[in-house]
């Protein structure tokens, strides 16, 4: 939300994910994935949604993640992530 051009958070938060990742080669694997969800404070919710791909490299101290994610809602363009170590 919104309100004079400050981001507001919501009380109540939901989202989803769904991820498919399949092996390449040895310790890589590739990635397909959608997010969606949004925070909001009434009954009145505005669904946000992302598609992105992803590489991951299994290392010895846990997976290295690079994302590319693109909001298919906004018109926010890409984004690139990059985590360490096992979701917690």
């Amino acid at each position: 939300m919104n309100v004079n051009n400050e981001v507001v958070g919501g009380t109540h938060l939901l989202t989803g994910s769904l991820e498919y990742d399949f092996p390449i080669k040895n310790n890589w694997r590739s990635a397909f994935f959608v997010d969606g969800g949004n925070a909001f404070s009434d009954s009145e919710f505005d669904w946000k949604q992302s598609v992105g791909v992803g590489l991951r490299w299994l290392s010895p101290i846990g997976p290295i993640r690079l994302d590319l994610a693109h909001a298919m809602s906004d018109e926010g363009g890409f984004r690139f992530h990059i985590t360490m170590g096992p979701d917690l």
